[in-house]
């Protein structure tokens, strides 16, 4: 019997760079990646979080029938039961006590629904978590800037965390660019792949007190890069430098959707998200996981409702938990790091009776007599 293998253009959801990646299907279903060589982001290459991100997908974890707490114990429900109960729930708190948090990894048409969903109920509580990065909106580095800087200061591990922007790193170091990291470490990935590596307490100190031998090769002709920050004002402080020295700046999120959900949700740091939960009651959370780092936060709620694509640390604390789509699931758009807008296709289905992220906000926005379309 012949076995057809099809492959279908996608982006990495691993981390904010953008690169290309194909998937290879096999009867509806994704079981391995293939270099996507003409992708001009990573031309071919692609690191070992990218070649794995099929997992994503396949993985046993995923969710693919809605969930009710029932008794303290999580048993599976059907779609109706669950979306009454969700409404029922939403219906009996005002506004001011209801809570959304978005996620930057999730796509922007999925992220303007659901700002849709909660203007229409009057919801301000409101956001997603960027770590320590704020809301921004500049003009960053293209690779064809950072291939041709003659210095390029590094303040986080990019070189192994953003392994495809570390390669344009080296490109760079190999037309002559002269490379200094930072980072709190005795010694990283990135800074032995560095001409000098300085290990700093915290990163306003650094930047505050900036060895002058760094200081001045910061010039129009140098590139700032960063994917880590202790606290989000040094992100302004970084950004003065760049004005001050005219050098171009790069900043590389986590989320492979950060920035582009920047333009749609407030963004929050652990402060912020903490403070939204902790003036509501009832919480729905679409497709981040605030257990991991806010999980006290979670206690005082009345209900909480969660929508993914996998079981993790919230999910498994809520109330009504809604089975959703995972980016090859889905069609929309991510926009990088570099504010590239880049369209992602539905590749495959979504398992058992999961649904689009879309979809689902419609339905629960349907059963309140609020009318949204799909943005496309």
């Amino acid at each position: 019997m012949k076995v057809i293998l099809n492959v279908a253009h996608s982006i990495c959801p691993q981390c904010s760079v953008g690169c290309g990646i194909n998937l290879i299907t096999k009867e509806n279903k994704v079981v391995d990646t293939y270099p996507y060589k003409r992708h001009p982001i990573n031309e071919g290459k692609n690191c070992k979080k990218g070649k794995n991100c099929f997992n994503l997908i396949t993985t046993e974890n995923r969710l693919k029938n809605p969930l009710i707490n029932k008794k303290g114990e999580l048993k599976e429900s059907n779609w109706e039961e669950t979306l009454d109960l969700i409404v029922s729930k939403i219906k009996s708190y005002p506004p001011s006590q209801i809570g959304i948090i978005g996620s930057g990894n999730y796509t922007n048409e999925d992220m303007k629904t659901l700002k849709k969903f909660a203007d229409t109920l009057n919801i301000e509580n409101i956001g997603y978590y960027t770590g320590n990065f704020p809301e921004f909106d500049i003009k960053t580095a293209t690779f064809e800037d950072l291939e041709n800087s003659d210095f390029i200061l590094i303040i986080g591990d990019v070189i192994k965390e953003n392994p495809l922007l570390g390669r344009r790193i080296i490109i760079a170091s190999e037309n002559g660019a002269e490379i200094t990291s930072v980072d709190s470490s005795d010694m990283t990935f990135t800074g032995l792949n560095s001409d000098n590596y300085i290990q700093i307490k915290t990163i306003s100190e650094f930047l505050d007190n900036m060895d002058p031998d760094v200081l001045n090769k910061l010039n129009e002709s140098s590139t700032i890069i960063f994917n880590k920050l202790d606290h989000k004002k040094e992100f302004e402080k970084i950004l003065n430098l760049t004005k001050n020295t005219k050098s171009k700046i790069l900043p590389v999120m986590e989320q492979c959707n950060a920035r582009g959900v920047m333009k749609i949700l407030p963004a929050l740091d652990n402060d912020g998200i903490a403070e939204l939960i902790s003036n509501v009651k009832l919480l729905y959370v679409v497709g981040d996981n605030p257990a991991s780092y806010v999980e006290e936060s979670l206690n005082n709620l009345d209900f909480l409702i969660t929508q993914d694509s996998s079981v993790n640390e919230t999910t498994l604390l809520s109330d009504a938990v809604l089975p959703a789509s995972c980016w090859a699931e889905k069609t929309g758009t991510f926009t990088s790091t570099m504010g590239d807008v880049q369209k992602i296709s539905k590749t495959v289905p979504a398992p058992g009776n999961a649904l689009e992220d879309q979809i689902i906000i419609g339905k629960i926005a349907e059963k309140m007599g609020i009318e949204l379309q799909v943005i496309k």
